[in-house]
C-alpha cells in the first residue's frame, strides 16, 4: 500500500465553517478512517497543529512558496503531489492509496449516493448524471 499525507488549512469550529465545508471534513475524517482499516498508511496535519510536518516535507514547503498557502488542502501520495486546493474524492483517495480494483466500485458508488443524498437530486437527476465513462464534454449530451 501506499503512504498517504494531507496536509490542511487551519480548521474551522463547528458553526463557522460553509457547511459544505464542514460536511467535507466529515467525509475525509471518515475515509481517512476507512483507509487505515485497511492498513493504508494515511496521515493529516492541520497547518496550526502540526507545523513541524509542514517544515518536514520539502515538497509541501515548495507548494506553500510558489502557490501560498490557498494551496492547502494538499494530498501527497509517496512524496509526490496529486491534488491541491481541494479535497479528494473516496474515490480518488481509495485509487491512489492502491486499493484493488474491486474495492474501488464501493467507493465509487458511494460517492454517487452520497452525492445525490447530499445534494437532494431526484432519481431522474442522478439518472442523467454526468460521469467521466458517458460524458463527451458537453453535460447536456450525457445521459
Amino acid at each position: 500500500m501506499k503512504k498517504v499525507e494531507i496536509y490542511e488549512p487551519a480548521g474551522c469550529a463547528s458553526g463557522v465553517c460553509d457547511p459544505m465545508i464542514e460536511a467535507d471534513l466529515i467525509r475525509i475524517e471518515h475515509m481517512v478512517q476507512d483507509l487505515r482499516e485497511r492498513g493504508v498508511s494515511v496521515s493529516r496535519y492541520n497547518v496550526m497543529d502540526d507545523m513541524p510536518a509542514f517544515m518536514d516535507s520539502f515538497v509541501v514547503k515548495e507548494a506553500i512558496a510558489t502557490k501560498g498557502i490557498d494551496c492547502l488542502p494538499l494530498t501527497i501520495v509517496d512524496g509526490k503531489i496529486e491534488m491541491m486546493e481541494k479535497y479528494p474524492t473516496d474515490f480518488a483517495l481509495a485509487k491512489w492509496a492502491g486499493l484493488p480494483w474491486s474495492d474501488l466500485q464501493i467507493y465509487a458508488d458511494r460517492e454517487k449516493q452520497d452525492k445525490t443524498v447530499l445534494f437532494g437530486f431526484s432519481e431522474d437527476v442522478k439518472e442523467n448524471d454526468c460521469d467521466d465513462s458517458d460524458c463527451t464534454g458537453d453535460c447536456n449530451s450525457c445521459g
